[in-house]
């Protein structure tokens, strides 16, 4: 079979929602560098030292790493590792790319935030060991791994394991702005934009998008934020993009490491929360396509019990005496911010532009139909949690 037809398909690649198989395609942003290598190397020499001072780029493996969307992954490893050095043999650099969202903060160094909330999730033993920081990314350890799936959902060593890792993020404390929501700021945004530079409502009705011909997206967007408003979902310090390509599982060791935290900041404890319960039980073959499941309340509890006893363990018994930090109101607001990651993923399609640099390399109209699909999804979260009186 030839080389061309054994390639994993990549996300431009598809042509309808039902193409797209996030287990499966090829993700990675922009092309890649034709002096990359030697760029990586260089990067190995002056962080690393030790032996990596004598490699060339013909004594190195080099390869581009699928799944950074916002940023571009290499890996960069010795080919005659020595077992002596103190240096790492191997690691992975992490070269920027413009964030999506979530990037307004530090009077415009949108990386300042980045590179303090690396080594503190480094430290803590949250995120990737630190190895380099420079200007324009990062050196970090490489992690053969696993990404937080259906299969490891079902394992309850590992899903025990992810939430506790949630519960120690929520409790750092890192200095960084406090008063900022990237939802109220973004999501509007997101509308804006998709409405100024498309022709969003033709598109609706071109594409037969049910869900956002019949519900209006401007009024429901004012909604869902009056009932975030009301929810008392604490502020903490939060991941904002909790999923299961985000989180790694060590080979062969299945230690939790999470990653892309460059999203992180101050919001509300729900968030996190919200986006893994989107995926709970959902194979990544199911993304983008109309879903109507819902894990039971029998399982978030249980989810819920691991973080509410991690966060005792970390904050003391004052922890579980508030009400706030009660088994009803998280439940609560798992809900609610599962319905705000289906709005983000509305308004994300809706305004994405693969012409654009900073856009996702998909076909609008699959985008649009993705967004329609997402926004159906919200409202059959919406209809079952109203009859459980979420929002009272």
């Amino acid at each position: 079979m030839s080389e061309e037809l054994t390639k994993p398909k990549s996300l431009k690649d598809c042509k309808s929602v039902d193409e797209i198989d996030l287990g499966k395609v090829e993700l990675i942003r922009g092309d890649t560098p034709e002096d990359i290598k030697q760029k990586c190397l260089q990067l190995c020499k002056e962080y690393l030292g030790h032996n990596w001072s004598q490699q060339t780029v013909d004594t190195i493996g080099f390869r581009r790493i699928t799944g950074g969307m916002t940023n571009q992954l290499y890996y960069c490893g010795i080919a005659e590792p020595s077992a002596t050095s103190s240096a790492p043999q191997e690691v992975a650099v992490r070269l920027y790319g413009p964030k999506y969202f979530n990037n307004t903060d530090h009077e415009g160094n949108e990386r300042l935030k980045d590179t303090i909330i690396a080594l503190m999730t480094s430290e803590n033993k949250l995120g990737p060991k630190v190895y380099g920081l420079f200007e324009s990314g990062q050196i970090l350890k490489y992690y053969p791994h696993r990404q937080f799936r259906l299969k490891e959902q079902n394992n309850p060593k590992l899903a025990a394991q992810v939430f506790k890792k949630l519960a120690a993020v929520h409790a750092m404390k890192v200095p960084i702005k406090v008063n900022t929501n990237w939802i109220f700021d973004d999501f509007p945004k997101f509308y804006e934009t998709g409405y100024k530079k498309f022709p969003i409502n033709q598109m609706i009705e071109d594409l037969n998008c049910e869900t956002l011909k019949k519900h209006d997206l401007k009024e429901e967007m004012q909604w869902l934020f009056n009932a975030i408003t009301k929810s008392k979902s604490p502020i903490v310090f939060s991941h904002h993009d909790f999923r299961g390509s985000n989180i790694m599982i060590t080979e062969p060791n299945d230690e939790i490491i999470l990653c892309d935290l460059e999203s992180s900041s101050y919001g509300y404890r729900g968030s996190d929360f919200g986006s893994i319960a989107l995926e709970w039980g959902r194979d990544s073959s199911e993304f983008g396509k109309p879903y109507r499941k819902y894990p039971n309340d029998e399982t978030l509890k249980a989810l819920i019990k691991v973080y509410i006893d991690e966060s005792e363990r970390i904050l003391g018994p004052k922890y579980s005496q508030n009400k706030v930090n009660s088994m009803d109101q998280i439940l609560k607001e798992v809900k609610l911010f599962s319905m705000v990651g289906n709005m983000f993923f509305v308004l994300f399609c809706i305004q994405n532009d693969e012409n654009d640099s900073t856009g996702f390399p998909v076909d609008k109209k699959v985008f649009m139909k993705w967004g329609d699909n997402s926004y159906g999804d919200y409202w059959y979260l919406k209809e079952i949690f109203i009859k459980q009186n979420v929002f009272d």
